[in-house]
């Protein structure tokens, strides 16, 4: 079965979302939640598949998240038709109500992260019920010393809560740049942990006085990223539910915006058809 396609929403590409491999799409909590708004941020429109996606759940924190926060994400995917929420593994905050860092950070890989990280997942996923929860690899901007692999962290993760895997294929491209992680080989590991899989796509840039190459969400998606998400596809053969292409500065053209949701789905078939032709042989 393929995999939903599309785009995180934003409303630059609102406008193409009659492109018929847009099937699936990913709402944000802080756009779809505006008090402002008097209706349902997908009115309007229709996708075989939505996913909330938010960024304050802090799982990776000492405190589990605050039960109106997580009320509020219930409310706002009830009315969109989210059937799945999903957050970053990091934090924002120390407590609830703290300070925030102002943006998500990955924890430390030792036992005690990872002990934390899965109570407060298994919090999460009674709070949300039958929607599927997924979790997401960030790209960082720094390391804390750490007592095992972030793909370590995250497999055990995984196998402990069974929670579902977003993949962000970018930012391992993103760490293989920056930090010389393998990201195939985080790939290899993660994906075949994960019961269900949601994955993003996105396109940086290398900044040429620093070197470091951006997770900007600003450019086409690179060759490599194409290969390793082809590769994810692979690997996670019959649990990938949807593929997200994000997109937030220097929007494409409506030709831009069509093509490049055409050649997740694209990617995605081929996968499919070599998956039946193996069968068949």
């Amino acid at each position: 079965m393929l995999p939903a396609t599309g785009y995180a929403m934003r409303d630059a590409n609102r406008p193409y979302a009659d492109e018929r491999a847009w099937n699936g799409v990913e709402i944000d909590f802080q756009m779809a939640s505006d008090p402002l708004r008097i209706e349902p941020y997908l009115t309007g429109l229709s996708f075989d598949y939505v996913s909330l996606h938010t960024l304050d759940l802090s799982i990776a924190s000492p405190h589990a998240p605050a039960r109106s926060y997580l009320d509020a994400l219930v409310m706002v995917a009830e009315e969109n038709g989210a059937v799945a929420i999903s957050d970053h593994l990091g934090f924002t905050h120390g407590t609830p109500g703290g300070a925030n860092v102002g943006h998500v950070m990955a924890p430390p890989c030792t036992e005690a992260a990872l002990d934390a990280t899965c109570r407060n997942i298994e919090i999460i996923q009674r709070h949300f019920g039958d929607r599927k929860f997924y979790v997401e690899n960030l790209a960082h901007f720094f390391l804390m010393h750490g007592t095992m692999a972030e793909a370590t962290f995250i497999r055990r993760m995984l196998e402990r809560t069974g929670c579902g895997l977003l993949l962000d294929v970018t930012n391992a491209y993103a760490n293989e740049r920056n930090f010389g992680h393998n990201a195939e080989a985080f790939i290899r590991e993660v994906v075949p942990a994960a019961d269900r899989l949601q994955m993003h796509l996105a396109g940086g840039f290398l900044d040429a006085r620093t070197a470091w190459y951006v997770d900007s969400h600003s450019e086409p998606v690179p060759a490599e990223v194409w290969r390793l998400y082809r590769l994810a596809l692979e690997l996670g053969r019959g649990k990938v539910d949807a593929a997200f292409i994000e997109r937030d500065w220097n929007a494409p053209t409506e030709g831009g915006w069509r093509a490049e949701v055409r050649q997740v789905r694209r990617i995605a078939r081929e996968t499919e058809r070599m998956e039946l032709v193996e069968v068949a042989s």
